[in-house]
């Protein structure tokens, strides 16, 4: 398997954690158990696509999931994967990561036509240090269109729980924040998906990001190009 990672441009370190260009070649399928990971994983298909949990895909979105899932592809797999932090996906998708939570939906049912924009841009790069070039312009572009964040308080209730590996206690979170930890716990789960305390976990030294599971697309269709 050849696997490219990369860091996303410092300008996009609060949007995206981190870039991965990969390619696996097997000539028979190959089933995996992805464990869940801390960010809300995008995968940009440029291959036959897969199934997550028994379910189609080709380009997809995969929020924050408490458990591994299972994801196989028919014998090949090829593509770009980028991890948004879960506050800044209101802002690129349209939609808050907690409308993801425990979902896996196709790329194009968020973004429409800019999916396959996307992936076109994507297979048309000759290398990974081009791909990741490109998901820089794309993403800054997109940043800049955003606006300022909905939950302000969640963002930096994020930043802080990420910078201290998951360790940092949710009393000590909220305190910092000026809030209860009632309040905290609402108004995160509401944005990222999950309470604090679960959204850690994966955070923690050692943890291993994964890919989510499969359930029904929303609606919402907003512009990444």
């Amino acid at each position: 398997m050849r696997l490219v990672r990369a860091r996303p441009h410092p300008a996009l370190r609060d949007t995206v954690s981190a870039y991965a260009d990969f390619e696996e070649r097997t000539g028979f399928p190959r089933e995996t158990r992805e464990a869940a990971g801390g960010g809300v994983v995008v995968i940009v298909d440029l291959d036959t696509g897969w199934r997550v949990e028994g379910e189609r895909f080709g380009s997809f979105v995969g929020g924050l999931y408490a458990r591994p899932v299972v994801v196989r592809h028919e014998g090949s797999s090829r593509g770009v994967q980028f991890n948004l932090e879960p506050p800044a996906v209101r802002g690129l998708l349209g939609v808050p990561a907690g409308e993801l939570t425990h979902r896996t939906v196709p790329l194009d049912a968020l973004l429409g036509a800019d999916a396959a924009r996307l992936a076109q841009r994507l297979h048309a790069a000759s290398s990974a240090e081009e791909r990741f070039a490109v998901l820089d312009d794309l993403l800054g572009r997109a940043r800049s269109r955003a606006g300022p964040p909905a939950r302000p308080d969640v963002g930096r209730a994020w930043a802080q729980l990420r910078a201290s590996g998951g360790q940092m206690r949710i009393d000590a979170l909220a305190d910092t924040l000026g809030c209860s930890r009632r309040h905290l716990a609402k108004h995160f789960a509401h944005e990222v998906g999950v309470s604090p305390k679960v959204a850690a976990r994966p955070l923690r030294p050692g943890a291993r990001p994964g890919r989510q599971r499969a359930a029904r697309p929303p609606g919402r269709r907003p512009r990444l190009r």
